[in-house]
């Protein structure tokens, strides 16, 4: 199998580690203006999550495989514990990751992230709806598809120039294997994601940008059922918060973050 390509990193090894993780079509330099604001305090990894970048995809994998398999490849250049943020699509991984190995997270920061469909209902629609841009990523004019998907309401707030500069970084990416990684990370397919949550002791942060409506409204929810879970709401930012304002969402996850939760035990309570 193909080795995983190497990560990219800012700030100094000895600091506490913060790992980012990028959303769909995304990679690691995403978050790059945001981990430049926090390198003097932190050792930044922005991994390329799989099938996106240079970093290999395995077949048949499901949501939960795809995430352990990412953990695998990652794990062994971490330290024994980690602050995990994640945006979108890697906001549901590191969401997944923090309820599987508690004891590795030190604080958890998810920004515009899914906890999770509850009934089947709603997993078949988006079955549906995941599997119609897979198919379409697959078969159709790249990086055309990538119009349509920045224009999902989800990146109403995105201004033109925007929108042109995602595209345009976007279109490097593979469009056949972006389809396998969607049909893997399938919202349909991951679990409801809100009891484990809930059941965490580390710090977590939810942020939402105030016009992003939708995962406001899914943050209060998760704050309302999640104790100690707090909502950090972005005045003026849609749902790409950290693209949109680096240093907002680097102040927050500065605070979250402390370098003393890096030495405690943290773990699911029973």
């Amino acid at each position: 199998m193909t080795r995983p390509a190497p990560i990219r990193s800012l700030g100094a090894a000895h600091l506490p580690t913060l790992v980012l993780l990028h959303g769909f079509m995304g990679c690691g330099d995403d978050w790059r203006r945001t981990a430049r604001l926090l390198s003097d305090r932190y050792h930044c990894l922005l991994p390329d999550l799989p099938g996106h970048g240079s970093q290999p995809l395995p077949a048949d994998l499901d949501f939960e495989g795809y995430c352990e398999w990412f953990w695998r490849q990652l794990a062994p250049v971490l330290p024994a514990r980690i602050a995990l943020a994640g945006y979108s699509m890697g906001g549901r991984i590191a969401a997944w990751l923090a309820t599987r190995h508690p004891e590795s997270i030190a604080a958890l920061v998810l920004e515009g992230a899914h906890p999770g469909l509850e009934t089947e209902a709603e997993r078949r629609a988006r079955r549906r709806h995941d599997e119609n841009w897979a198919t379409r990523l697959a078969r159709e004019p790249w990086p055309r598809v990538l119009e349509d998907w920045y224009r999902q309401p989800v990146f109403a707030d995105l201004a033109p120039a925007r929108r042109e500069a995602f595209i345009r970084v976007r279109s490097a990416q593979d469009p056949a294997t972006l389809a396998r990684v969607l049909r893997a990370t399938s919202l349909s397919g991951q679990p409801d994601l809100r009891p484990g949550l809930a059941g965490l002791t580390c710090p977590r942060v939810f942020i939402a940008g105030a016009q992003d409506t939708k995962f406001s409204a899914l943050g209060q929810a998760l704050a309302d059922t999640c104790t100690g879970l707090e909502l950090v709401k972005l005045d003026g930012l849609g749902h790409n918060c950290h693209a949109q304002d680096p240093g907002q969402v680097a102040a927050v996850m500065e605070r979250v973050c402390h370098p003393m939760h890096f030495t405690q035990t943290s773990t699911a309570s029973s």
